[in-house]
């Protein structure tokens, strides 16, 4: 029911929030790997069914998904693959350090596209951004089981200058590309509790469907703040048990 509540509301405002998920299942499955990659292959499929409504309602661009979407899904296959070498303990960290900067990310201000009196980027700068930005994101993503929507989201609108309904239809089109990537390549490597996933998936899949049709109808400022405060709340705990058991080994 977690889930289900996570997928609706992300799937209305652009967002996945597998930050939440990601969390609940370091703790229930035991292990920072599996945990990670049984949320990002749960993201991926909620992802997945948002995005062909957002895409049937002309809401995603295709230049942002090949330019952002195409570099983040490659990234994310290489570092997914590397994830389960990665120290258990670090690998939490990194998942709380995420955790703390995408809440911290969610507090502010939601961004409105810049003006005609700011600033633009030539274009070829910007696609170089626009490529940088989704291979940085894709490898962060694929290590730490979350497709970040919520540090790719406010650049879409305010530099891209996309609208905000395509940036939430293409934001969550790009999350999508990027979680198959990082999908298979946990899969290959036996990272996914695959009970979890097959309990956990079909209410995801629900939730995403119906919040997709609502794109619009909740406060997104009053929903990111609120799931913001949650974030650091649980990136704060994470940390403090790492280093409860850091002082045990010392």
């Amino acid at each position: 029911m977690v889930s289900f509540g996570l997928s609706y509301i992300g799937a209305t405002v652009g967002l996945v929030l597998g930050q939440l998920r990601v969390a609940l299942l370091v703790y229930v499955l035991g292990s920072p790997v599996a945990g990670a990659a049984t949320s990002l292959a749960i993201s991926t499929a909620g992802t997945l069914v948002g995005t062909w409504r957002h895409a049937r309602d002309g809401r995603v661009s295709l230049w942002l998904l090949a330019s952002v979407g195409a570099p983040s899904a490659v990234a994310a296959f290489a570092t997914a693959r590397w994830a389960g070498s990665v120290d258990a303990r670090l690998l939490k960290a990194a998942i709380a350090g995420v955790l703390l900067l995408t809440g911290a990310a969610m507090l502010r201000r939601r961004p409105e596209p810049a003006g005609p009196s700011e600033h633009v980027p030539s274009r070829t700068f910007a696609v170089l951004a626009e490529v940088v930005v989704g291979a940085v994101l894709g490898a962060v993503s694929g290590l730490v089981g979350l497709l970040l929507g919520s540090l790719r989201l406010p650049a879409m609108i305010r530099y891209a200058r996309v609208p905000p309904p395509v940036a939430v239809g293409t934001n969550m089109a790009i999350g999508a590309v990027t979680g198959l990537s990082a999908g298979v390549a946990t899969f290959l490597e036996g990272q996914i509790d695959l009970t979890a996933f097959a309990v956990v998936t079909p209410l995801t899949l629900l939730g995403a469907n119906l919040g997709a049709r609502r794109t619009g109808d909740l406060d997104p400022d009053s929903l990111r703040r609120w799931i913001a405060w949650i974030l650091l709340l649980s990136a704060a705990l994470m940390l403090g048990e790492l280093g409860l058991e850091l002082r045990r080994t010392a």
